[in-house]
């Protein structure tokens, strides 16, 4: 509860069960773990989020996104499917988990949960929005957020300002943008994975 009263101070008033307001274009503003290695630059967690997408009911959460490995960026599309207690779980990088808790016609804040082949568990938050970084409102609540999932500060990274992928219309670079779970090419257990121009 304490987690959801910060975000909408933060974020503003819209509940993300709109999930409407879900779907579309967007960009990875900024990205918190508690294992820093898992989200730097070429981390395997580090997704750069392009696009969201719902099924009539969401129960299934599309996100489409890039991962910068070796120099290189690959475009990847997880399905998320919805579980009994409202979360989202697919393969990639590990069994992953994850949920809006928050979403606005300017951002969605995401928490994750990701799991690799070698057991480590770690939890990251995700913010994306419409190309626009965070005010410093919306930064210190992000900061507290972290704080209460046992992410320090200095493992809050702006991933707008270092982004490197083009930005371009269409398919040619629309692709991942979401959230908060994963970091190869295998996200969350039980989803479908489909990897797009790899």
């Amino acid at each position: 509860m304490v987690n959801f009263l910060l975000l909408a101070l933060a974020f503003g008033v819209a509940h993300a069960n709109d999930y409407a307001e879900l779907q579309g274009e967007w960009d990875t503003i900024a990205i918190a773990a508690d294992n820093d290695d898992k989200i730097k630059e070429e981390g395997p967690l580090r997704i750069y989020v392009r696009e969201l997408y719902c099924n009539e009911d969401c129960s299934e959460m599309e996100v489409t996104f890039y991962v910068n490995a070796n120099n290189q960026c690959s475009k990847t599309k997880v399905t998320g499917y919805k579980q009994a207690d409202g979360t989202y779980r697919t393969q990639f990088e590990g069994d992953n988990t994850f949920q809006p808790v928050y979403a606005t016609p300017e951002n969605i804040v995401f928490t994750s949960k990701n799991v690799d082949r070698a057991g480590q568990e770690t939890k990251l938050i995700v913010v994306v929005g419409k190309s626009e970084h965070l005010t410093p409102e919306q930064h210190e609540k992000l900061v507290k957020l972290a704080h209460e999932n046992n992410i320090p500060e200095e493992n809050i990274h702006n991933v707008l300002a270092t982004e490197i992928l083009p930005q371009v219309s269409g398919d040619a670079v629309k692709g991942l943008h979401l959230v908060l779970v994963g970091g190869s090419i295998k996200l969350f257990t039980a989803i479908k994975v489909n990897m797009d121009d790899a």
